[in-house]
């Protein structure tokens, strides 16, 4: 393909991801979904305007607090907000203040929301540039799409969410050190360095980027590479503590006691991916989601060598999210840094085995299509056993030369055209999302 008319692609699954996303982005997810939202945007503004971070949480750690009531919620504001670093924050706050919010107390969806929205597209765009430099333009493209437009990710990618800062940057990284290994060029792994260690100023969790990297370079046998690497990234998290001892030492070391014994850690915080597939703060079944672990399994088991720049990061954050990040409910956004590896696992599948595997290809049909016959007709009109059983049928033709001679070109046919409805589905799935 031209390269021209793959940018032409790109340009239009990105106008169609920003479309997506921009369609009822002040309304849902609904205001309260999650008032981080605001905590992040609070610290922000606290620290550009009154130079001492503050924003609201429960824990009684804090003993600086006051109650107020802001657009009918009850907040408890604290002083000085030290339980996470300052960098996202300072993002939202600085967004918000130049989108015409005057300070804490006057801030709407309106003056935040504009940042998910670029973020959000950031991320089509960088996932792109990071799939096709490690697998080629298809998978790029086909990954950027599917990006741009399943609905937990269009929806969920609305919302001011330290994840959604975490995901392009991540990815970006990960471009990066993909042509560090081709060139050899110390600049690429210097730069990818240095995203790693702020990343870790937004969020400590956000250590799985870099340590991501810092496991790619060791599976690659470029020792020195990856110390040098580490060297860059290990001050950036020196940085917060000296943050967070100078606002208040004994504070600080309070909420790192409360975050290393977080009472919602669990053992079944693996099995809730499953069972509990939050959206933001109510549950989405999207088949798709569902899909991605299955791929993702598919290409743990194929050759490492070819998919370690996927598969390497994805068991990163997988340990992080185990090992530090709480089981909490109606925290559906803790998911979100999983799914662009998920999606490209997807891709992958789909290039590999749709319309080469008869079982494989109906299973994805079958996860991803009746799903989304559940958030769009259902939710429209209401469910019809008719409707169901035609697309159950449907997606059955695609078992059809297992079983009769010579039908693999109407069943190929079938299969793109079912193919085709289910990323129609998604995008009518988004544009009719509501929380009613």
């Amino acid at each position: 393909m031209l390269k021209k008319y793959r940018f032409i692609f790109l340009f239009l699954i990105i106008v169609l991801g920003f479309c997506l996303r921009y369609n009822n982005l002040y309304t849902w997810p609904r205001l309260g979904a999650t008032f981080d939202e605001y905590a992040w945007t609070w610290l922000g503004i606290s620290i550009i305007q009154n130079h001492t971070p503050s924003s609201w949480s429960p824990h009684p750690q804090y003993k600086n607090f006051k109650d107020i009531t802001y657009q009918k919620t009850h907040f408890r504001i604290v002083r000085p907000y030290l339980e996470h670093p300052p960098l996202f924050g300072l993002v939202a706050g600085g967004y918000a203040l130049i989108n015409g919010a005057n300070d804490m107390y006057h801030l709407t969806l309106q003056n935040i929301r504009g940042l998910a929205l670029l973020l959000g597209v950031l991320s089509i765009f960088i996932l792109y540039i990071f799939a096709a430099e490690v697998y080629g333009y298809k998978i790029g493209l086909l990954s950027s799409l599917i990006y741009a437009t399943v609905p937990t990710l269009a929806v969920g990618s609305r919302i001011v969410q330290n994840e959604n800062f975490f995901i392009p940057f991540f990815l970006l990284s990960l471009f990066l050190i993909s042509k560090f290994v081709k060139t050899k060029n110390a600049y690429f792994r210097n730069i990818a360095a240095i995203i790693c260690g702020l990343l870790i100023l937004a969020k400590i969790p956000w250590i799985a980027g870099g340590f991501s990297i810092f496991l790619i370079l060791l599976f690659l046998r470029k020792y020195k590479d990856a110390f040098k690497f580490l060297a860059l990234v290990i001050p950036f998290f020196f940085i917060f503590i000296l943050y967070g001892l100078y606002f208040d030492s004994k504070l600080f070391l309070d909420l790192w006691l409360l975050q290393l014994q977080r009472y919602d850690i669990a053992f079944n915080s693996f099995f809730a991916l499953f069972t509990s597939p939050y959206l933001v703060d109510r549950f989405l079944i999207d088949g798709w989601i569902y899909f991605g672990w299955f791929a993702i399994f598919l290409l743990l088991v194929k050759d490492l060598k070819k998919n370690f720049f996927v598969i390497i990061p994805f068991i990163s954050y997988f340990l992080v999210f185990i090992f530090a990040i709480p089981n909490e409910a109606s925290h559906g956004w803790y998911r979100y840094p999983f799914y662009p590896f998920m999606i490209m696992a997807t891709a992958i599948f789909l290039k590999d085995h749709f319309n080469k595997n008869a079982i494989l290809t109906f299973l994805f049909l079958a996860f991803a299509g009746l799903s989304l016959l559940q958030l769009t007709w259902v939710q429209t009109f209401g469910f019809s056993f008719i409707i169901f059983r035609f697309f159950l049928l449907l997606f059955s033709v695609s078992l059809l030369p297992l079983f009769i001679p010579k039908t693999n070109k109407f069943s190929y046919f079938v299969n793109y055209f079912s193919l085709f409805i289910i990323f129609t589905l998604n995008i009518w799935s988004v544009l009719s999302y509501n929380e009613q």
